[in-house]
């Protein structure tokens, strides 16, 4: 599963807004967006962060956002 798909399927079942999730990171909610929409990859450090944040590990290979 693409890491999209995952963190936003955690999102539904967390009952947790995109926007929050962006916020902790913190990022934009335009970079965010384009991330979800496997427009760009977010950098190891933002990967590291959203793994840490959800518990998702795939979300910490770039290869998994592509």
């Amino acid at each position: 599963m693409k890491a999209q798909e995952e963190l936003r399927q955690w999102a539904k079942a967390s009952g947790l807004k995109l926007g929050w999730i962006a916020a902790q990171l913190p990022a934009s909610a335009t970079v965010f967006s384009r991330w979800l929409n496997g427009n760009k990859a977010p950098t190891a450090v933002y990967r590291e962060r959203l793994a840490d944040i959800t518990g998702l590990e795939n979300l910490r290979d770039e290869a998994n956002w592509k």
